[in-house]
């Protein structure tokens, strides 16, 4: 199917430029070039977009899509049962799309839950974004995430592990190099390194050797850096970031997922686990800090929400706009981490609204470089060049004849 939208302002291309009075086609899918008004062709189908702001659609580098955001998922978990979580997680596949957001890469899900999801998108089966999943989390004995762990001790278990996670159908592997704030009431800290760089290494030798990327959630110092060594793609969250590890950064072109949003909540919510917020709020202006001096470093920076986890919703992904914003009032910048920054780290063909790109958009009511909060007003959403989502908006196609 080919089709214009027509009468919209657009961000486009690597710098999301700001035009006017312009109009998109697309082809099968695919954006195949941006038009001016009076030069669409006729014989085609063209959508009035009536003075909306088209925007590539959103990316959220980091979720969890079968957690509930409670103030504690894993109680939620135990409660529940298999068969809740599938139907969760299938009706928060739909939410992310009413929220705009187009793709989601989910590293973590009980029972690989989340490859699930993934295969019945594709499949048809279900409305959803494009998921890029790991499905369990590889990590030590004991280690962090073991809700959803596969555990792997040594070398031979690590590689096994990876090779595990291949077969099940995972498109990013994940890994833990470091505790975590929640988790476990005991024996886990923030800081302590948890796989070691042997294991990070076979893992990401392995990983990238069937062209997968390795997700490492790394906090601590000495876990971001056996992470950078090893040749991790990403690191999660990245709380002790440093001079050293910037530069180590930049060097190994690992990418930063900071999730500054998801502390915040650890540290603020009154129902949070005790053990979980008294480690938030020891990390949570160390974390601030960390943003706001490495932001503009040169790290390639990506926005993911951990959506799911203790009191983060499956359309936190603005909130963790606003809390970089907050700390690094650059509208643009901010944005970029979730549009082109975010489709360069996943190495996909979305983010952009350029020539080739897949047609994922969102039209809203509103320029969100003026005010990131336009955000919120989604009017339509696109998916492939489908519209998935309508909010209220009546714009059938007219037929430009000759």
């Amino acid at each position: 199917m080919e089709f214009i939208i027509s009468n919209v302002s657009m961000l486009i291309g690597e710098e999301l430029e700001f035009v006017r009075n312009k109009a998109l086609r697309i082809k099968d899918g695919i954006i195949r070039e941006v038009i001016d008004e009076g030069a669409i062709p006729k014989g085609l189908l063209v959508y009035d977009g009536r003075g909306d702001t088209v925007i590539p659609g959103l990316i959220d580098l980091h979720i969890h899509m079968m957690w509930d955001g409670s103030a504690d998922p894993v109680g939620t978990l135990k409660a529940e049962g298999y068969e809740q979580m599938l139907i969760r997680a299938v009706a928060n596949c739909r939410h992310y799309l009413e929220h705009g957001i187009t793709t989601v890469r989910d590293v973590g899900s009980v029972n690989d839950i989340a490859l699930h999801m993934a295969k019945a998108i594709r499949r048809g089966l279900i409305q959803g974004p494009e998921v890029i999943a790991s499905g369990k989390t590889l990590t030590m004995t004991g280690g962090h995430d073991s809700f959803w762990a596969r555990f792997v001790d040594g070398k031979d278990e690590a590689l096994k592990g990876v090779r595990e996670q291949i077969f099940k159908g995972a498109r990013v592997i994940k890994v833990s190099a470091t505790g975590g704030a929640y988790g476990r009431d005991e024996g886990e800290q923030v800081g302590h390194a948890e796989l070691n760089i042997e294991e990070l290494q076979v893992i990401c030798e392995e990983a990238h050797r069937f062209g997968l990327k390795v997700a490492s959630h790394a906090i601590g110092k000495e876990g971001i850096r056996n992470s950078l060594l090893a040749g991790v793609d990403t690191i999660e969250h990245g709380h002790f970031m440093d001079d050293e590890l910037s530069a180590l950064m930049r060097e190994r072109k690992s990418a930063w997922i900071p999730t500054l949003h998801v502390y915040r909540q650890l540290a603020a919510i009154k129902e949070i686990p005790a053990y979980a917020k008294k480690k938030a709020r020891e990390i949570t202006g160390i974390h601030a800090t960390a943003f706001k001096t490495y932001f503009n470093s040169g790290i390639m920076v990506g926005a993911g929400s951990d959506a799911g986890s203790p009191g983060t919703s499956h359309h936190a992904l603005k909130d963790e706009l606003y809390a970089m914003h907050e700390l690094v009032p650059d509208t643009k910048a901010v944005l970029k981490t979730v549009t082109v920054n975010a489709g360069e780290i996943l190495g996909m063909d979305v983010g952009k609204i350029e020539k080739g790109y897949r047609a994922n958009l969102l039209l809203l009511k509103g320029n969100p470089l003026e005010r990131l909060s336009n955000l919120e007003k989604v009017r339509q959403v696109i998916l492939n060049g489908e519209i998935v989502v309508n909010h209220g908006v009546s714009n059938v196609p007219e037929l430009e004849t000759v």
